[in-house]
């Protein structure tokens, strides 16, 4: 890298991290200042290392260690592929598709992907006998997407009753005002016999989760904070199985592709 190149960084950072002081605190800025930091450490540490230490199962890219990621008032070390920017919840959901959900092989029919990212289109695009439709509420998400895209509010979709044979819901529901009316949805509009793969982020530590009364701008316009030991109480609608990383990954699994306990897939039919 030039120096020049090091120069605007340095200077584009500064900016942010004064921005991130002026509007948001100290809590925010220090949370940018580590991100940096550990970032930049990271790509002069990873020019040194010898062997990998980690993969992405979604690109193949192998290295050092996943990048930190900024989350507003903390961050996330060991997150996000360098290459494919991957997260967590990414590497943890193609694995389990790929090669430990045989019925999944054999779902046919319209597949509803809500605030759709490239991973799991992917996945969908291997599987000639599912129909992508991709879905957001921001219209500039579903844009690029080629084949058939709609905007829509998950608490009100305009769409026939057992209409959609698998749902993707990645990291949505707490963008959502009412997620109880918006997994009512769902359940809705998947048809018996199919399945609704629903992930969340969680609040590790949290005993209950929290509604923050309006979109949080530090944490990504989040509506609330899920805390593990509740979320489980709004799958009540539907019947639905619990998925830990442990459940199908060694140890040594878990540490190549760096999933946390904190990742969990809910598989939810009805």
């Amino acid at each position: 890298m030039r120096v020049a190149d090091v120069a605007r960084g340095m200077a584009r950072a500064g900016k942010i991290l004064l921005h991130r002081l002026r509007r948001s605190g100290v809590v925010s800025a220090r949370a940018y200042a580590r991100y940096v930091v550990a970032n930049a450490y990271l790509r002069v540490r990873s020019r040194l290392a010898r062997r990998p230490r980690v993969a992405c199962p979604c690109c193949g890219w192998r290295g050092y260690e996943f990048r930190t990621i900024d989350c507003g008032t903390f961050t996330v070390p060991g997150a996000e592929c360098p290459h494919c920017r991957g997260h967590e919840r990414h590497r943890m959901l193609h694995i389990y598709l790929t090669r430990h959900c045989p019925v999944f092989r054999h779902i046919t029919g319209a597949a509803l992907h809500f605030a759709p990212e490239e991973h799991v289109s992917a996945i969908l695009r291997d599987r000639p006998g599912l129909r992508a439709i991709h879905t957001d509420y921001a219209i500039e998400m579903i844009r690029h997407h080629r084949g058939t895209a709609f905007q829509s509010d998950m608490q009100h979709l305009a769409l026939a009753d057992d209409s959609v044979s698998v749902i993707f819901c990645l990291h949505v529901l707490e963008h959502v005002p009412d997620d109880r009316r918006g997994l009512a949805e769902l359940r809705r509009v998947l048809r018996p016999g199919g399945a609704a793969y629903i992930m969340v982020p969680f609040m590790m530590g949290w005993e209950k989760s929290v509604e923050f009364g309006a979109p949080d701008p530090e944490i990504y316009d989040h509506y609330r904070g899920y805390s593990p030991l509740d979320f489980e109480e709004r799958l009540e609608v539907f019947s639905y199985e619990r998925i830990d990383p442990k459940d199908f990954l060694s140890p040594e699994e878990i540490d190549r592709y760096r999933i946390p306990r904190s990742q969990v897939i809910f598989r939810c039919t009805k």
